[in-house]
């Protein structure tokens, strides 16, 4: 009887170590589509910050787009800012997807749901962030040739000693200001604190609030060693009606920054610096210095 109980276990055990590795590679795969794909990280070729005086985009050159006081015949259209939104005129030249004939009506830029919009031309995309109370045109090039290049980033073995149950202590009205690597100050809402043991040691880690998803950002030894220097990112599910969730760091992911110097990543506070290896999760990117 107690060898069948032991070889149920064991089999339980063994069964949900495979689902989990299986969901593991289904993540990477979805991360590879992710990073490639229209709205990912490896198509970017331009941050250009907008000024309110110089509301017209234009074509620079063959590569890049730019911004003019006036409107000529290279205009691609026209920035119009309202107190809290961004719209564009465009001319014949620049059109939105599976628009035909081209649209001329305003187009509503900023603020829209991340990878729901967007103004295309030639081989172009482009779309509007907001930055510390700036605003800048994120330009890509859909035919660009890291595209090609690309390798997928080079992961850990799902490790689930890197698995952990966590409890969620609740702070309320609270933000925190975070730099980014351009050294903007970004205010974030902070939604609380998960506490959950590693080798008989408690550990804490902030949880942000990244439209309305429990958002980490933290780093560990092997940051700049075998992880992105400045560290790593990750998503942890809502706690249950008893405030506990699971911490896996095998689905921790590089920044942005990682992989394009286009983007406005922020940096881990020093509160979710852990003093020891995380050895789960996606590693440095191939190439990356």
């Amino acid at each position: 009887m107690k060898y069948s109980l032991l070889l149920l276990t064991l089999l339980a055990f063994v069964s949900v170590s495979v689902a989990q590795e299986g969901e593991f590679e289904q993540w990477k795969i979805k991360r590879t589509a992710e990073l490639t794909g229209e709205d990912g990280w490896l198509n970017l070729v331009g941050l250009i910050w907008i000024e309110a005086d110089s509301p017209y985009l234009e074509t620079v050159s063959a590569n890049s787009l730019g911004f003019a006081e006036k409107s000529d015949s290279a205009t691609l259209g026209m920035f119009e800012f309202g107190q809290d939104s961004v719209w564009f005129e465009p001319t014949e030249l620049a059109i939105q997807k599976n628009s035909n004939p081209p649209q001329s009506k305003r187009i509503l830029v900023y603020p829209i749901a991340y990878g729901s919009g967007g103004v295309y031309y030639k081989n172009w995309k482009w779309s509007i962030i907001q930055r510390g109370g700036k605003y800048a045109l994120r330009l890509r090039d859909l035919n660009h040739p890291k595209l090609q290049e690309f390798t997928p980033t080079p992961t850990f073995d799902y490790n689930s000693t890197f698995r952990f149950p966590a409890k969620l202590i609740p702070r309320f009205n609270q933000t925190l200001d975070i730099p980014n690597v351009l050294g903007q100050l970004i205010s974030w809402k902070v939604i609380g604190v998960l506490q959950f043991e590693y080798e008989g040691k408690t550990f804490e880690l902030l949880v942000l609030d990244e439209l309305g998803k429990f958002f980490v950002l933290f780093s560990d030894e092997t940051s700049a060693l075998q992880t992105y220097p400045t560290g790593r990112y990750l998503y942890v599910n809502p706690p249950d009606t008893k405030g506990m969730t699971t911490l896996d760091f095998n689905y921790a992911y590089n920044p942005p920054c990682a992989y394009t110097e286009f983007a406005t990543c922020p940096i881990p506070p020093k509160s979710n610096r852990l003093p020891f290896e995380v050895l789960a999760g996606e590693k440095m990117p191939e190439g990356h210095k």
